[in-house]
């Protein structure tokens, strides 16, 4: 009965410590076609905005450079952005993914020069993406955003086009903006 044991924990341990081979161990799963489908925006884009005065901050001209990269396992993008607009010099860090209970894409941001945050969910209709969303600006207003971004064929630009609000009731347009792909 001991021996028995014994070899029962010892063929649990190897399997909790990969010693056992894969077929043994459940198979780790993989990136799907949603997951995929935000590979289209891999790559380093240059961008221009007519921002429109909003909750985030003033109207006037931003532009920038944006760069997306899957993360290791291919689950997530991560987007990097340096621009400079009315408000002056800023940062920001986006993780895009895929919940698929939800059936829905997902994104989070970070402000990094101002500490704006928000979580937002899409979805992919063909060429044209459309996210929603809602966060806090760094300076602790709250905000509600939803954005559209088309694809042109052949995935070299898109057009980006966003409106917000900071009382969830009255709507007006945030971003007007132009994508170009660089690399």
């Amino acid at each position: 009965m001991q021996r028995r044991l014994l070899v029962l924990m010892s063929l649990a341990t190897a399997i909790g410590f990969g010693v056992v081979g894969p077929s043994l161990r459940a198979q780790a799963p993989k990136p799907g076609p949603e997951n995929k489908k935000l590979e289209v925006f891999l790559g380093t884009w240059t961008f221009e905005w007519d921002t429109k005065a909003s909750v985030f901050g003033p109207a006037g001209k931003t532009s920038g450079v944006e760069r997306y990269e899957s993360m290791p396992g291919g689950f997530f993008v991560q987007m990097n952005r340096e621009a400079k607009g009315p408000q002056g010099d800023f940062r920001d860090h986006f993780v895009f993914g895929y919940d698929p209970v939800a059936k829905k894409h997902t994104l989070t941001i970070f402000g990094l020069a101002d500490g704006t945050s928000g979580s937002y969910t899409g979805t992919a209709n063909g060429n044209i993406w459309t996210w929603s969303g809602s966060g806090h600006t760094g300076s602790g207003k709250s905000y509600q955003e939803r954005c559209t971004v088309t694809v042109a064929e052949g995935g070299a630009s898109f057009a980006l086009k966003c409106e917000a609000t900071g009382d969830g009731k009255t709507w007006s347009p945030s971003i007007d903006g132009k994508y170009t792909k660089s690399r």
